[in-house]
């Protein structure tokens, strides 16, 4: 006997139940992230110190360090990507679904069509793309210093990372030596009864040792950053636009997916 192999359709109250619990899993996700975003940021930051004494002076342990990037931008919203997806997909698919014969209208975003979407998936949309949430976490994503010089690390340790890191920058140490000695008075023999010798100090400068310092960063740049918010807003009135010129048709599946909106809000 032939196996059936054919994958059972999705039917919608299913569908329904999973949206209605994964939105839950979402709207967490981004509050974490906002907070993350917020108090973490030392996550984002590395620090390299080395020093090596010179012979004969002492060992200043404090000035060696290594301190690794935990995380980067990118990581960070991949992993929210890839754990959010589901939910998208599932939200786009019942309104698709449930507007099967309503209103539809062509995306327009930035010149490039998207694609046709009824009224119910744009509204979905609208609604997803003025949430405080959304814009939350992108306006509260980390960001390198526009002060520091930044170029992308060739560390191996951060191959392949989006790590970027600051010039090295190498210092002597140094410290400050008081030495005493007798000041000369060719007016008063030494032999003088109750001769006493004027005494001063001098001060000495002694080099104990060479260091460096360089920050790593996995940070995104301030323009990254007003980047994303800017394709938020542009993507915002490009629904609003389609809303209005929506008209009727029957779909199943939504062409808006995770991948889709996110690929465009992270791109470089």
């Amino acid at each position: 006997m032939k196996k059936n192999n054919k994958k059972s359709p999705l039917k919608l109250h299913i569908l329904l139940a999973k949206t209605d619990v994964l939105a839950a899993q979402f709207k967490g996700a981004l509050k974490d992230y906002i907070g993350f975003f917020k108090n973490k940021q030392g996550a984002f930051r590395g620090e390299r110190k080395t020093y090596e004494a010179n012979p004969g002076t002492v060992d200043e342990v404090s000035r060696r360090g290594n301190v690794l990037v935990q995380t980067t931008v990118d990581e960070k919203l991949e992993w929210f990507t890839e754990n959010n997806s589901e939910y998208i997909n599932a939200l786009f698919s019942q309104e698709k679904t449930n507007s099967c014969g309503i209103a539809k209208a062509e995306l327009i975003v930035d010149g490039e069509s998207w694609g046709e979407f009824t009224s119910l998936e744009l509204l979905r949309l609208k609604t997803l793309l003025e949430s405080s949430d959304l814009k939350g976490m992108y306006g509260n994503i980390p960001v390198r210093s526009d002060a520091e010089e930044w170029n992308e690390t060739d560390a191996e340790m951060y191959q392949g990372r989006a790590i970027f890191e600051s010039p090295k920058n190498t210092y002597t140490n140094k410290t400050t030596i008081k030495e005493s000695y007798i000041l000369e008075d060719p007016n008063v023999s030494k032999t003088t009864a109750n001769y006493t010798p004027q005494v001063a100090q001098k001060n000495i400068i002694q080099e104990l040792g060479q260091g460096s310092i360089q920050r790593f960063s996995g940070e995104w740049s301030h323009r990254q950053r007003a980047e994303v918010l800017k394709r938020i807003s542009a993507l915002h009135l490009a629904v609003v636009q389609a809303l209005k010129a929506a008209n009727d048709v029957e779909v199943v599946e939504s062409e808006m997916t995770a991948e889709k909106l996110f690929d465009y809000l992270h791109q470089e």
